[in-house]
């Protein structure tokens, strides 16, 4: 199948490096910012690389003394143009991970615009105190240079091993990868030795010369997607049977730590980003029904649980219903990490102004 669709790849290929040496060499003009600090986080490939998680990092590693800002492009919301995420949205007008940051930092503007130049245009002026923001998802938005920019990579498909698009998953060619100034190689293992990360430096050495750092996922204790639910601990989940519901890109991982840790897991598994039907919402009933079980549970991520809790989830299952937060856990190097983040940029931002 790759060689069928490597003209395909070949051309997708030419057309992006046409496109990036058009901005490498400034034929097409971008914008960067000397009052505001901008950090981009993204990646050059399809699919999950925990994106959502490590914004949240850097929003709750910023805001202990910056004022800071999330902009997203709201993917696959119902709504157009600019949107301040608030108290009266939903994940359907602006996206189930703005939804989410916005939940979680309710003192954190958060708003979300495919343009990403006008979007902050629209935030400066709503909020001049405004010292840092935190673009998702932008390494392929060329029209803005961040003042540092963040890529992520999956330690389970490393670049070096991948192709373009739609043979493989990049949407670029590596070697684009080195316009961001930190890598971070995300869902590494949690026990992962100082070795296995030299050597994995070195084969991306060639690739990126800048600085790469390694994180694995570190899972909360599990909570309630709705109100009425009761708490359940972690150490508890032996004594379940799971019905797990996923709608993310990369849900092996996640499936990997219930299996783990429950009784038995059944999985429900959707496209990611996918807004629940009532049609699956009566699929995943029909599911919940047929496991014979005094005790079992649904157990889902956090991202879905904010589309789930839209959803007429019957009361019996939503009593019984859970999410598993996740938070970035670097496996080493955090406090460089930190230096590179804050020391230059936001510090000087904030003396500045």
């Amino acid at each position: 199948m790759k060689l069928l669709l490597f003209p395909f790849s070949l051309l997708y290929g030419i057309i992006t490096f046409v496109r990036n040496r058009l901005y490498d060499w400034k034929w097409i003009p971008s914008v960067q910012y000397d009052d505001v600090y901008v950090i981009g986080v993204g990646n050059i490939t399809v699919g999950g690389t925990g994106k959502t998680p490590f914004v949240e990092y850097l929003a709750r590693l910023l805001s202990q003394d910056c004022r800071v800002a999330v902009l997203s492009r709201g993917y696959k919301r119902t709504t157009r143009g600019f949107r301040f995420v608030d108290d009266h949205s939903t994940p359907g007008e602006t996206g189930d991970e703005p939804y989410q940051i916005k939940r979680k930092f309710p003192g954190i503007v958060v708003a979300v615009d495919a343009s990403r130049v006008e979007g902050i245009a629209r935030i400066r002026s709503a909020f001049p105190d405004i010292q840092v923001i935190l673009l998702d998802d932008a390494f392929q938005y060329r029209r803005i240079r961040p003042n540092l920019s963040i890529i992520l990579t999956d330690y389970n498909r490393p670049l070096y091993r991948d192709g373009m698009l739609p043979g493989g998953r990049l949407r670029e060619w590596p070697c684009f990868a080195r316009r961001a100034d930190v890598m971070v190689v995300t869902g590494s293992p949690a026990g992962m030795s100082v070795e296995e990360q030299q050597n994995i430096a070195g084969r991306y050495s060639s690739i990126f010369p800048h600085a790469l750092f390694f994180a694995a996922v570190r899972y909360g204790e599990p909570l309630t997607v709705f109100p009425h639910g009761k708490p359940l601990p972690a150490s508890d989940l032996q004594q379940y049977d799971v019905l797990l519901v996923t709608g993310i890109a990369s849900p092996g991982p996640f499936e990997a730590y219930m299996r783990q840790r429950a009784a038995s897991v059944q999985t429900v598994t959707y496209p990611d980003h996918h807004a629940f039907s009532a049609r699956d919402v009566k699929n995943i009933i029909e599911r919940w029904n047929a496991i014979r079980s005094t005790h079992k549970i649904l157990m889902t991520t956090e991202k879905d649980a904010v589309r789930l809790q839209q959803t007429a989830i019957p009361d019996r299952m939503a009593k019984c219903s859970y999410y598993v937060p996740i938070e970035v856990d670097f496996t080493g190097g955090e406090s460089d990490f930190h230096f590179l983040v804050s020391a230059a940029g936001p510090k000087s931002i904030s003396q500045v102004r």
